[in-house]
């Protein structure tokens, strides 16, 4: 049965549309102002939720931004409900994530209606793999099949989770990174293989994610100092900064495990970023964090 989230201050419209809701097959819950919302949604994973916009203490725009960044409340549909017809509102509550909007006084016809379209939607969703978790899967059947030990803390994954929390990137760049660079080398399947790297690559061709992912493996296979052909599709599949994270991860950890020395390694990168197009702002985040990283190995 689904589960609807009403969010209002007004106790009133809150129970009224409860007993709709209920009489509509759907099960209802009911907060009251925005910290409540948030504890609620984390707890009972209700599958859309209706959100007044003026709240005590969170606004619904801030709850509305927490949820859609919070992983764990990512996927509820949000409808926004308020009193004023302005785009303004509208607008800024589209870019904090809002699917929906209602406006007070609320017409039932069109609550049941959007509701419906949203659960639709929802479901359909649910059907869909993230890529994420296709790359990790993926990555553990061809670990098992070349008899190595699965490795989901490998230095790669752990220095692109380290990056990606300092850059702050948004969710969407930050995924293609993470994917690409769980996904086995094209340039190593084919060595074990029979078959050449470009074969490997085009496997990708079928996959909706393959319009991303297929132009970040030929960027990271090619040589660092000739890549430069591949920057316009990736910026055009908006992964750019995403391929170039990957790139400095991927080097950066291949000369560690060769230099076993961590300033040996970062100083070899500096060099080569005089001359290649490493991402300024990536060396920067990963120097400060292997700084963070002597300091605390000193200090322990």
């Amino acid at each position: 049965m689904p589960k609807v989230l009403v969010v209002d201050d007004n106790e009133q419209l809150s129970s009224m549309l409860k007993d709709v809701l209920e009489s509509w097959g759907y099960t209802a819950l009911i907060a009251t102002e925005g910290r409540s919302c948030m504890e609620t949604a984390l707890r009972e994973h209700p599958d859309i939720i209706l959100l007044d916009i003026m709240l005590p203490g969170l606004s619904g725009y801030e709850v509305c931004s927490e949820l859609k960044q919070n992983s764990n409340t990512q996927s509820i549909a949000v409808i926004m409900m308020t009193a004023l017809e302005d785009m303004e509102s509208r607008i800024h509550g589209y870019k904090v994530g809002a699917d929906n909007f209602l406006v007070k006084p609320i017409n039932y016809n069109e609550v049941k209606a959007i509701i419906q379209k949203l659960l639709k939607d929802k479901q359909y969703l649910d059907t869909l793999e993230e890529s994420c978790n296709v790359a990790k899967t993926l990555q553990t059947f061809e670990q098992l099949l070349l008899n190595q030990p699965t490795n989901i803390n490998a230095p790669n994954m752990v220095y692109c989770k380290k990056l990606l929390e300092s850059l702050n990137w948004d969710a969407a760049t930050a995924k293609k990174a993470r994917t690409v660079l769980m996904l086995p080398s094209p340039a190593e399947v084919a060595r074990k293989t029979n078959l050449s790297v470009e074969q490997i690559m085009n496997l990708t061709d079928n996959l909706h994610m393959g319009r991303w992912l297929k132009p970040m493996q030929l960027f990271l296979n090619a040589p660092v100092d000739n890549n430069d052909a591949f920057r316009p599709e990736l910026e055009k599949q908006n992964c750019l900064k995403a391929a170039e994270l990957a790139l400095i991860v991927t080097r950066y950890t291949s000369l560690l495990k060769e230099k076993q020395d961590r300033e040996l390694t970062f100083s070899i990168l500096k060099r080569e970023a005089a001359v290649n197009k490493y991402n300024r702002e990536v060396l920067k985040h990963l120097e400060e964090i292997l700084r963070a990283e002597k300091i605390l190995e000193s200090i322990q």
